[in-house]
């Protein structure tokens, strides 16, 4: 397919020497490629941590001058096929130093296979599929954020305590992001499942799983998958008269949710490993002041991620082995976490904090950290 490539910031042009072009070189100079859904119904999960990237770059280079360093963004549209040739124009790229990304779990299972052969070191701001490093593991990923192991457990622990449910009904998309972690939230539950199903991506009528759901006579729901199915789900859920707490992963905390589902969204739950900005937060403002709008989904994850990358390259790190090596020993607090990675390229689970944000009017707001004890 044709790379959808497009050159969002560069402070000084593009590197022109050779060793710059064999990504070598002793100049504090690079590209950094973002990979994800830029367009398309889950865009609005994604955009924000690209925006965060760019705000980090933007005040790198403020005090950097004499850096030469490019954020790129791919637009993976969250699809994994679509996403192989965009990892593959970054391997072969030997400017490319890194990339943050892939931005959802199966866009990064099927690519890091790729980066890994090249030696690309992967970033990724808000893939937490618990396989993708516990299963056929690649020594470049690594990712800011919790697994869904850790989510999965905070979801249970949210719907039979936080909403007293009894008669839980769990739903997944069939795809490699909501299966394993409705099979988690299914797991921790136990007794409390009253049923389940397996919806497809891209389904747009759900009257079959909606009876299911009256079948069980569920006192509660949760659904593991994206916002392009959740959105018209919890439509017809409303719509058939079902006013049980609706609860949704991360993979629904998007701006474009509330806007999706409408009047139906009202009162939903979102769980996210992401922490909230708070309004009046240095990067709060700065985010807003560049964007003209409140950080939203994994802003400051994205913030955080090319961050490491940055510091990376100001470091000396010149060629991607260096970066890899640099990142592989990366501790230092970031705006989220202390970012450190283990041996799989995970943080640590201490420091992974799970939310829960509500639907109000057309936002998802802060309504309480989930514990983890």
């Amino acid at each position: 397919m044709a790379a959808s490539l497009a050159l969002v910031l560069s402070a000084c042009g593009s590197a022109d020497t050779n060793d710059e072009a064999e990504g070598g070189g002793d100049e504090c100079a690079g590209k950094i490629g973002v990979m994800g859904a830029l367009s398309g119904p889950n865009s609005s999960i994604v955009i924000p941590s690209v925006n965060g990237a760019k705000l980090a770059l933007t005040q790198f280079l403020e005090e950097n001058d004499d850096c030469k360093v490019e954020l790129v963004e791919f637009d993976s549209e969250g699809d994994a096929t679509k996403a192989t040739p965009l990892a593959s124009q970054i391997a072969d790229d030997p400017e490319f130093l890194g990339v943050i990304g892939g931005a959802f779990s199966g866009e990064t299972r099927a690519t890091k296979g790729i980066f890994d052969e090249a030696g690309v070191t992967m970033i990724s701001q808000s893939a937490t599929a618990t396989d993708l490093t516990t299963e056929d593991p690649a020594e470049v990923f690594h990712r800011v954020v919790g697994y869904d192991e850790v989510q999965g457990a905070a979801v249970a622990k949210y719907l039979s305590d936080a909403l007293g449910g009894k008669k839980v009904f769990v739903i997944d998309n069939s795809e490699a992001y909501g299966e394993p972690l409705a099979e988690k939230v299914t797991e921790e539950l136990g007794d409390l499942v009253a049923g389940s199903d397996k919806t497809q991506v891209e389904q747009t009528e759900f009257s079959a799983t909606i009876s299911k759901i009256e079948g069980a006579g569920a006192d509660a729901i949760f659904y593991a998958g994206y916002i392009a199915e959740a959105a018209p789900l919890i439509k017809q859920i409303r719509d058939a008269g079902i006013e049980v707490p609706v609860v949704f992963p991360d993979g629904v905390y998007g701006a474009d949710f509330p806007k999706a589902a409408g009047a139906a969204g009202e009162g939903a739950i979102v769980t996210c490993p992401c922490v909230p900005i708070e309004e009046g937060d240095t990067f709060y403002a700065d985010y807003e002041t560049e964007f003209g709008e409140q950080p939203g989904a994994y802003a400051a994850e994205g913030y955080d991620a090319m961050t490491i990358f940055l510091e990376a390259i100001k470091d000396g790190a010149t060629d991607r082995g260096a970066v890899e090596e640099f990142v592989d020993g990366y501790d230092a607090e970031g705006l989220t976490k202390t970012l450190a990675f283990d041996d799989k390229g995970d943080i640590a689970v201490e420091n992974v904090v799970i939310w829960a944000y509500k639907v109000q009017g057309d936002a998802l707001v802060p309504d309480q950290e989930i514990s983890l004890d």
